[in-house]
């Protein structure tokens, strides 16, 4: 197939382009590079199914020129503002970032017949929620990452009914792994260097997550795209167990081999949008035969060994 990955340059991005070569597709990247770097891309830069295109997709007459040249399979689109964070500080920032961005491809595929989507969702739709999430739980987002998500998946719904486009929209857990820009491993590390004497955490440390591996999460994504085959499929994917932000701070001192003490911030959340608490509900996922994944404290775990060795 050739398949084009948007924010191909990202940190998931990336691992996925790696993972579409190697099993024998021909690979178009697009990236604006705000947070994707070539750097994540060296090994798919000599690939001779692999090309790589500096290009915003809020420029639709670029990306409409593109696909007119290119002759697309299928899409995977994970370009997105993935600052969550970043996004409570500009109304803006997801609504064109993660949402315009979805709508442009949307109807650059609509236009060009190209039939096939994977989308990359988030947890965040959901908001905050007793119990395991399942993919049929109520969506109430209380971010604007959240929320543009949410609306993108709408408009993916919309189009695959009225123009006969198969949809993959899969729920990302947290994901952790080599490569990322961001994210509470790298910001926690960053802290580290900058300050010798004390490790500053957001929140009260309790808040507790599902976390993914990279390569794990990309391995989930492909059995789903190659397996599940409704027209509209919906997935969670992540394991069924969460780690709190304390854990995860106590493991990234010991991986750096650091002292430091460490100082709550305080409160429930990390930062106005955050959700404290989310846990999922990967039964669907199961029954089409993937899983279950590693823990979460042992994803972060090897995240963090991973991370280290590559600073």
């Amino acid at each position: 197939m050739k398949i084009l990955v948007t924010g191909g340059a990202g940190f998931i991005g990336s691992h996925l382009v790696d993972q579409l070569l190697e099993r024998g597709n021909q690979v178009v990247c697009v990236d604006n590079f705000i947070l994707g770097r070539r750097e994540h891309l060296k090994d798919a830069m000599e690939h001779p199914d692999f090309s790589l295109y500096d290009l915003d997709l809020l420029e639709l007459d670029k990306l409409d020129g593109l696909f007119e040249r290119e002759s697309f399979d299928a899409v995977f689109h994970f370009a997105a503002n993935s600052d969550i964070r970043a996004g409570t500080e500009s109304t803006e920032r997801d609504l064109q970032l993660t949402f315009m961005t979805s709508y442009h491809v949307l109807e650059c595929m609509q236009k060009y017949n190209v039939r096939k989507i994977l989308f990359a969702s988030t947890g965040a739709i959901f908001g905050e929620q007793a119990g395991r999430l399942r993919e049929d739980s109520p969506a109430l987002p209380e971010s604007l990452y959240g929320a543009s998500k949410l609306a993108s998946e709408a408009f993916i719904s919309a189009f695959s009914g009225l123009y006969d486009i198969q949809a993959w929209v899969c729920r990302f857990p947290n994901v952790v792994g080599d490569r990322s820009t961001h994210g509470i491993i790298y910001d926690l590390l960053e802290k580290l260097d900058g300050n010798p004497a004390q490790l500053e955490v957001l929140g009260d440390g309790k808040q507790s997550k599902p976390y993914m591996y990279v390569h794990e999460l990309i391995e989930a994504l492909l059995y789903i795209f190659e397996n599940a085959d409704e027209k509209m499929n919906l997935f969670n994917i992540g394991p069924s167990d969460r780690t709190t932000v304390a854990d995860i701070a106590k493991l990234v001192l010991e991986g750096y081999g650091a002292t430091q003490d460490i100082a709550y911030t305080g409160g429930s959340q990390g930062w106005k949008g955050d959700v404290p608490t989310y846990e999922y509900d990967t039964q669907k996922l199961q029954m089409l035969g993937w899983g279950p994944p590693a823990t979460s404290f042992e994803s972060v775990k090897l995240a963090v060994k991973k991370i280290i060795e590559t600073r």
